[in-house]
């Protein structure tokens, strides 16, 4: 069964392409222009997720929201605002939401954003053949069919050496790989000379998806070995 989302936005463009965007990804997708209109959906309990903008003319998606939860919805709730201000937000999670994005945004990264929720709240799972394409661990998030790359839901820019990099690390997290291992897989190469030649591309990496290079989360040392891949639950 496809998961159910409900948008509810008073800005019928943004709304539309939305809704467009999440049913060819294959969502149930439902869409109000009110929360006065979302309520009696909401409360039936049939969706798994909420996208709702924060003003609104009328009931204001923080209104939604409490309304909702004061009546036992737990569903995840994303919040759609232009006021980013750490108030606002604050004021967004007191009312219920669980994540909060602020205007302009893309698409791709409102996606990322609903997976995460749907995942931690035990609804969402890949189809196996999108598994195979897809690797996550903890908050990165690998998408090899795209050639991406998310932590914490914010895209990272990686040149392809360092994408394939990642990519063979993930393709076994936990598992130790040695420079030459990684030579191989990745540069094709077997002369033992040049195993030094790794540790930049990994020091590289690290700065670009690690909050402290110096204290890895994701790509650790193996001493004496090389590197792996952590295996965070």
């Amino acid at each position: 069964m496809s998961l159910r989302i409900l948008i509810v936005d008073d800005d019928v463009s943004m709304r539309l392409l939305l809704a467009e965007y999440f049913r060819r990804l294959g969502y149930e997708v439902e869409e109000k222009e009110s929360a006065e209109d979302a309520l009696e959906p909401a409360l039936s309990g049939r969706f798994d997720c909420f996208i709702v903008d924060r003003t609104m003319p009328g009931m204001s998606g923080l209104d939604f929201l409490k309304r909702i939860r004061d009546r036992g919805i737990q569903a995840p709730a994303m919040m759609l605002t232009a006021l980013d201000a750490v108030e606002d937000k604050v004021a967004g999670f007191q009312a219920g939401a669980d994540d909060y994005l602020a205007k302009p945004f893309s698409p791709r990264e409102l996606e990322v954003r609903v997976e995460a929720l749907l995942r931690r709240a035990g609804r969402f799972a890949k189809p196996e053949d999108d598994k195979k394409d897809r690797f996550e661990i903890g908050d990165l998030v690998i998408d090899k069919r795209r050639h991406e790359v998310w932590v914490g839901g914010k895209q990272v820019e990686l040149t392809p050496l360092e994408f394939h990099i990642l990519e063979r690390l993930a393709s076994e997290p936990g598992r130790a790989w040695s420079r030459n291992d990684l030579l191989d897989e990745v540069w094709s190469t077997e002369y033992e000379g040049y195993q030094r030649n790794v540790d930049p591309h990994i020091n590289r990496l690290r700065r670009k998806i690690e909050a402290d290079p110096k204290n890895p989360r994701y790509v650790l040392t193996v001493r004496g070995v090389g590197y792996k891949l952590n295996e965070i639950p």
